[in-house]
C-alpha cells in the first residue's frame, strides 16, 4: 500500500524541523550530539580527498573505469560533458570500490591547453587504494595521475532548501559553460543524490568558500561543521564513502545510485557493468538504503513523520557498521539487513524492502506487517566491559524514494526526454511553493 504523497520540499522542512524527544538508555554512551543544519548553508569536507587525472586519454580512460558517462548522452558528436557528475568505480564483480565525484578542470589547467583534465572526489581514506586501482587500469594511456595535497584544493557541500531551481537547472546537460568563476578555477556540480540537496564545489587552497562565490544567490547561509552535514545527509537516506557504502561488498543499484543519476545504462563497456546491467534488467532491487530511526522502548513513543526527526537531546550507542538488522523476536530468522552508520538517534542502513518497509516488488507478496520491530545487537571485544549493546530501528521510505521504485526505477525512466520533463516539473514545483512561503 503507497503512502499520500509527500513534495521533496515539504519532507525536507519536516526533517529539518520536527525534534522530540525519545527514551534513552542510562547506559547510553556519553557522547557530543551536533546540532540540525540550518535551512541554507555550506560545509567544508574535510573526509574527502582528490586525484587529479590530466592528459590526451584521460577522458576514454574514465569512460572505461566508471558508472558515468564521459560524454554527453545522445550527442552523436560525442563531445565531453562540461558539468561535474556522481559516479562508481567497480570492481570486476561489480561491487562498488569507491562513490566519487567527477569534476571536469579548465583547459588551462590540464597537461596542455588542449588536453583534458578531470578531478576525481573521494572518500580522503580511500584515496591510496584508488590510485593503485587506477594504476593498474592504466596501461599505455597518455595521462598522469596525481593525489592532491590538503591545501590545494578544498570541497565543499552548500544548500539552500527550497531554492535550488537555478542548480537544478543547471544540472541538465544545456549548452551554457558553468556558472562558477572558471576564472578562479572554482568547479562543482548538483548534488543529484537527493531532489534540492544542493551543490557540491571544489575551491582552490583552503580559503573560505565566501572568498571565491560571494554571491549569497549561489550560497547562502553560515559555514556548518562536518557533523551537521552528515546529519542532512542521513536525514535524505544519502549514503557516502566506505565506512558506509562498504568497500567491495555494496552494489550500485542497492546503494541507490540509479535513483541518484550515478549510473548511465546506455554508455559502452566499463569494469564491473555485466552484473549491473543484469541487475537492472531484471527491473527488482530487494535491498536498498534508507535513512532509520534509532530508538529504545516502545514503537509507538516515534514521532508520526514522514521521515526520520533528529533530536540533539537524545544520546544512544550506536552499533559498529555493518552490524546485522534482525526483528524483535525469541526465535532467530533471516538477516532483514545490515546497519551502516549512524549519529544520535538516526542513522543509515541496508534494508530488505519487503521485509522492512511497506513497499511491494513483486506478486509474492510482502513479509511486512506494521507492528513489527526490528533491532541490532553488538558485542564488544572478548573480556571487554560495557561494549556489548542493543538498539531498535525503523525505516523509513522517502518520498521521492518510494516514487522511483513504484514507477519501475531507471529501468521505465530511460527515456532521454522523461529526464528533462521531471526536471522542469520539478522546478515548477519549487517555484510555486517558493512564492507561496
Amino acid at each position: 500500500m503507497m503512502r499520500s504523497k509527500a513534495s521533496p520540499s515539504t519532507v525536507c522542512t519536516r526533517f529539518s524541523l520536527q525534534w522530540r524527544s525519545f527514551s534513552t538508555s542510562p547506559q547510553a554512551r556519553a557522547q557530543s550530539i551536533p546540532q540540525p543544519p540550518p535551512q541554507a548553508g555550506y560545509a567544508r569536507l574535510t573526509n574527502r580527498g582528490l586525484i587529479s587525472i590530466t592528459g590526451l586519454d584521460s577522458t576514454t580512460f574514465l569512460q572505461g573505469l566508471i558508472t558515468q558517462n564521459m560524454f554527453i548522452a545522445n550527442d552523436p558528436n560525442r563531445r565531453v560533458r562540461h558539468t561535474g557528475s556522481y559516479a562508481a568505480f567497480l570492481n570486476s564483480t561489480g561491487r562498488i570500490l569507491n562513490d566519487a565525484f567527477i569534476y571536469p578542470l579548465p583547459q588551462s589547467e590540464g597537461a596542455s591547453p588542449d588536453e583534458p583534465a578531470w578531478l576525481v572526489e573521494v572518500d580522503k581514506n580511500e584515496v591510496p587504494s584508488l590510485l593503485k586501482h587506477l594504476k593498474k587500469h592504466k596501461l599505455r594511456a597518455k595521462l598522469k595521475l596525481r593525489a592532491l595535497e590538503e591545501d590545494e584544493r578544498t570541497v565543499w557541500a552548500a544548500w539552500k532548501n527550497h531554492s535550488e531551481p537555478r542548480w537544478a537547472a543547471y544540472n541538465l546537460e544545456s549548452s551554457t559553460s558553468s556558472p562558477f568563476p572558471s576564472s578562479q578555477s572554482v568547479v562543482g556540480c548538483v548534488d543529484t543524490r537527493a531532489p534540492g540537496f544542493g551543490t557540491r564545489l571544489v575551491t582552490p587552497g583552503s580559503d573560505d568558500l565566501r572568498t571565491y562565490v560571494p554571491d549569497e544567490a549561489q550560497v547562502a547561509g553560515d559555514e556548518v561543521g562536518l557533523d551537521g552535514y552528515a546529519i542532512r545527509r542521513m536525514l535524505h537516506g544519502v549514503a557516502e564513502g566506505q565506512s558506509e557504502i562498504i568497500r567491495e561488498s555494496s552494489l550500485p543499484l542497492e546503494s541507490n545510485m540509479d535513483m541518484m543519476k550515478g549510473i548511465d545504462f546506455r554508455k559502452g563497456c566499463y569494469v564491473g557493468q555485466e552484473l549491473t546491467i543484469r541487475t537492472h534488467h531484471t527491473g527488482v532491487v530487494r535491498k536498498r538504503i534508507l535513512p532509520v530511526q534509532l530508538y529504545e522502548g516502545a514503537a509507538d513513543a516515534l514521532p508520526s513523520s514522514d521521515g526520520p526527526v533528529y533530536d540533539p537531546s537524545v544520546k544512544l550507542s550506536l552499533p559498529p557498521s555493518g552490524s546485522n538488522i534482525s526483528k524483535v523476536s525469541a526465535r532467530r530468522g533471516r538477516s532483514a539487513g545490515k546497519f551502516l552508520g549512524g549519529i544520535g538517534n538516526i542513522g543509515l542502513a541496508l534494508c530488505r524492502l519487503e521485509m522492512m518497509t511497506d513497499v511491494t516488488l513483486t506478486g509474492e507478496g510482502s513479509q511486512f506487517t506494521p507492528d513489527q520491530e526490528f533491532k541490532v545487537s553488538w558485542s564488544g571485544p572478548e573480556g571487554s566491559e560495557g561494549q556489548d549493546g542493543e538498539v531498535k530501528l525503523k525505516a523509513i521510505v522517502p518520498s521521492w524514494t518510494r516514487e522511483f521504485i513504484m514507477a519501475g526505477g531507471a529501468k521505465n525512466n530511460n527515456n532521454p526526454n522523461r529526464e528533462g520533463r521531471r526536471a522542469k516539473d520539478y522546478l515548477e514545483q519549487l517555484e510555486g511553493e517558493e512564492a507561496q512561503r
